[in-house]
């Protein structure tokens, strides 16, 4: 399998380049291009939160702990501070060492969450959280559940590449695990997950993406935009 750093980079250079061809395109703001980037590239270590000793699960469960926390009391803006304090201490230690531990005895490393539908998952998540409780339009909101899927799914195919021994032209065990849309091993899992993709995509609307990517406008702009009509880097260093 790739290591931590190879998919950082390469899970952030695909959103990057992504986030860049939307901008260009006119499909999105800078601001909006680098919130697509950030998404795309955390979401590119996210396959790894099933494994204990990898550096996106220790970043992500101390982090989930203390902003869940935080989240709660600032919920009940109407508690004393003693009675904020109770909560925060309460959820932190629930979610660090209640629910961390039993998600870990419930989860493998490249089980369900090495899977295509578990992107898919994440995504249709990441775009309703984005904007139920963020705030954002919903074209942006839709863009930035695209993107943490894509970013998963470039982790999974990092896998599977890794997973081939040039070599020896053999091909690992692990190959096929990564970028599976099943998991013999984990039936009802399967179940449940492929449920809550299709729950969750009957609550969206898919169609900005879809004008986007079949509107010949878009592509003419890239088009434009690949070389400069002018000088080069004119006003370079005025801001």
């Amino acid at each position: 399998m790739a290591n931590f750093k190879t998919h950082m980079v390469v899970g952030a250079s695909a959103s990057g380049v992504s986030s860049t061809l939307l901008l260009s395109g006119g499909t999105v703001s800078g601001s909006e291009a680098f919130l697509l980037f950030t998404l795309g590239s955390l979401a590119s270590l996210l396959p790894d939160l099933d494994s204990k000793t990898s550096v996106p699960f220790k970043i992500t469960s101390s982090l989930l702990s203390v902003f869940l926390a935080f989240f709660v009391i600032f919920s009940k803006p109407n508690y004393s501070l003693f009675e904020m304090a109770i909560l925060w201490f309460g959820t932190f230690y629930g979610i660090r060492h209640l629910a961390t531990p039993l998600f870990l005895k419930m989860t493998s490393h490249r089980g369900i969450f090495h899977s295509i539908p578990m992107a898919l998952l994440f995504g249709l998540v990441g775009s309703i959280a984005m904007k139920s409780f963020f705030w954002t339009g919903n074209s942006i909101a839709l863009w930035s559940g695209f993107f943490i899927t894509f970013g998963y799914l470039v982790h999974l195919t990092l896998d599977e590449i890794y997973s081939v021994d040039l070599t020896n032209h053999r091909l690992k065990k692990s190959f096929g695990t990564a970028l599976s849309i099943w998991k013999k091993d984990n039936v009802l899992g399967m179940i449940a997950l492929y449920s809550a993709v299709i729950f969750l995509s009957a609550m969206i609307n898919f169609d900005p993406i879809f004008q986007t990517l079949g509107n010949e406008h878009f592509y003419m702009e890239l088009s434009e935009k690949l070389f400069p009509k002018g000088t080069w880097f004119e006003n370079l260093f005025h801001f």
